[in-house]
């Protein structure tokens, strides 16, 4: 056999066993990943609380370096941060937080949605439609005196994701998809808003776009700008609690 055909089979069976190395270790950061992200949104790891790798690692019982490229990605999603000599923490949100956010939202929906209006050919709202009826469903299930659960909260996010989608354009959907977790994370800082209200603020936004009411990009940016200015206002008054949890503090 020449040279070259041997090292073209030792390069083949290089690369086909890092494929299955690859795809296991993905698989189990995609797992401690998944764990940990659920754990922050829902709140079971709390604002300010360390991720400590040799913790975590004996918990979900795998190795830190899964735990390691977890915490990394969820840095990037904005859940985690690092701090000096001290390492990762579940982030503690703050009122710029939220602005910016929400700034980076408006940039991409509202031109997401001027985009769609001036496709020329049929807008597929069905997915729209679908995470809509999500929205009332969690809505009616939500009593008036409470604020957004997970499902509402997911099925706001859904709603939003598919307006996107109609502008066609994947690398809106990518920047906005970026943005989920986070988003997710100040939602659960909204303040008590009527589930009613919830509901049909988002059935005008659905109305006005299946109309191609040329009113609607402007639309959507009142109600982003509503949503900043409600959380900004509940984080504002959490960082002024002073019985807010000491793990929180910077």
């Amino acid at each position: 056999m020449s040279t070259i055909r041997r090292e073209r089979r030792r390069v083949l069976t290089d690369t086909q066993t890092w494929g299955l190395t690859a795809v296991e270790r993905r698989s189990t950061t995609d797992h401690v990943l998944a764990e940990l992200r659920t754990a922050i949104l829902a709140g079971r790891i709390g604002p300010g609380e360390p991720l400590r790798e040799t913790a975590l690692a004996h918990t979900l019982g795998t190795g830190r370096s899964a735990i390691r490229e977890a915490v990394r990605h969820l840095v990037q999603e904005g859940l985690v941060e690092y701090r000096l000599n001290r390492g990762a923490y579940v982030r503690v949100l703050a009122v710029a937080d939220a602005e910016d956010l929400y700034l980076a939202r408006e940039a991409i929906e509202v031109s997401a949605v001027r985009r769609a209006l001036d496709r020329d050919q049929p807008l597929d709202l069905g997915p729209l439609r679908a995470a809509l009826q999500r929205i009332i469903a969690a809505a009616d299930a939500t009593p008036a005196d409470e604020p957004a659960g997970t499902e509402l909260i997911a099925a706001d996010l859904d709603f939003h994701r598919e307006m996107v989608r109609l502008s066609g354009s994947p690398r809106l959907s990518r920047m906005h998809e970026t943005l989920a977790a986070e988003a997710q994370m100040l939602m659960h800082h909204q303040p008590v808003y009527s589930p009613v209200d919830y509901a049909a603020d988002h059935t005008t936004l659905l109305d006005a776009i299946e109309r191609r009411d040329p009113t609607a990009p402007g639309s959507v940016r009142d109600h982003l700008r509503l949503s900043a200015r409600l959380i900004g206002g509940e984080l504002a008054r959490l960082s002024e609690d002073p019985n807010r949890d000491g793990r929180e503090t910077r």
